[in-house]
């Protein structure tokens, strides 16, 4: 499915913006429901992907629930009307009292990692429900999430253990195939070991109520549809084993949900030739949301004009800052007769773009000045 097909662009409207369709983001979670067997109220969609009212309006009619990472979103979600219970709270690490102030505004599911977390979540939220977040194999993920979150599943029955001691209730875990893994080896091999663990853990008389698989799910430059009915193929035979013993499975797609409803339409505000490349200066750059593309992630950028161009060049496409890193990429075919004025769409940008101004809930640090 094209992604700029799903728009009627708004060319009259100053730009940059960036465009979302909601039609598209809701096709894309009746898509995932379907292939993957979940209910809507078995979503959890992250939203530091987009946190847009109107997206988690839409998701909240939909019979969506969502994961929040700071108490910010907990707060924003609640101003919009979404209730306590639609909502948990799974970064692993978190402020004692961002715990604190999330409990008092009615949270009462947690995830965590560590027992020192465990500690922090029965002083700040006693009684309440906890998850664990394990380490996975991420290989073909174009973003690892390895490293700084996830304990090893081997430690999940002393986990359980401990946070009852706290008076806390253990659902069971969660983990994550690393952003955009599009790779279905690895996802047969983690779901083929997990079954196994599990039923190792079910022998030692762990009760497991969840599992929540996270995303993942290829989204990116990818054939998205195409991807996940292969891996849907891979995984939903452990899915519905694990719904068989009586497990409840929850998901986390936010990327699949969100990345390809948003386009970005900028404007050439310059043309330039030097040391024997065409440079293209738009009017909005990669620290407007796209800083990403330094850690090593590309975008499509194509030329939005009424024809079809016939002689395209290589150029670089770079933002108006005044800083050299501020570049989308070096190696863009566009006409060669492009123009100051003319239009080019930079996607998918549903997804971490909008909510890079504060992402996660994490705002920039106050200035105090002596």
């Amino acid at each position: 499915m094209n992604t700029i097909k799903a728009f009627k662009i708004r060319t009259k409207e100053e730009t940059p913006f960036i465009q979302m369709s909601l039609e598209r983001l809701k096709s894309n979670l009746d898509f995932f429901k379907k292939n993957l067997s979940f209910s809507s109220q078995e979503i959890f969609y992250p939203v530091k992907v987009n946190l847009q009212k109107e997206i988690v309006e839409l998701l909240n009619k939909s019979d969506c629930n969502f994961e929040v990472g700071a108490v910010s979103e907990v707060e924003q979600l609640k101003n919009w009307g979404i209730k306590a219970f639609q909502i948990i709270f799974g970064n692993p690490i978190k402020q004692a009292n961002h715990i604190k102030k999330a409990y008092d505004l009615g949270i009462r599911t947690f995830g965590a990692d560590t027992e020192n977390e465990l500690r922090k979540i029965s002083e700040h939220a006693p009684k309440s429900e906890v998850y664990f977040r394990i380490d996975i194999d991420n290989t073909g993920a174009e973003w690892a999430l390895k490293g700084k979150f996830g304990t090893n599943i081997e430690n999940l029955p002393s986990l359980f253990e401990f946070s009852k001691k706290l008076g806390l209730n253990p659902l069971g875990f969660s983990f994550h195939l690393g952003w955009n893994n599009a790779n279905e080896s690895t996802w047969k091999n983690v779901f083929e070991r997990l079954d196994k663990q599990i039923i190792e853990l079910q022998e030692k008389n762990l009760n497991l109520k969840t599992i929540n698989i996270g995303g993942g799910f290829p989204a990116h430059l990818n054939n998205q549809y195409a991807d996940l009915e292969k891996i849907a193929k891979v995984i939903l035979p452990y899915l519905n084993a694990w719904r068989q013993k009586n497990i409840q499975v929850l998901a986390e797609p936010g990327s699949f949900l969100a990345a390809n409803a948003g386009i970005m339409l900028t404007s050439v505000i310059e043309k330039v030739k030097r040391n024997g490349k065409t440079w293209i200066f738009v009017d909005s750059g990669i620290f407007q949301g796209f800083y990403w593309i330094l850690g090593g992630l590309n975008y499509q950028i194509e030329y939005h004009g009424a024809s079809k161009p016939k002689n395209l060049e290589k150029m670089v496409v770079c933002g108006p800052t005044c800083d050299t890193h501020d570049v989308f990429s070096e190696e863009v075919l566009l006409p060669t007769e492009i123009k100051v004025g003319d239009k080019l769409i930079i996607h998918p940008a549903g997804a971490y773009i909008s909510s890079a101004q504060k992402y996660n809930g994490f705002d920039y640090p106050k200035q105090i000045i002596d």
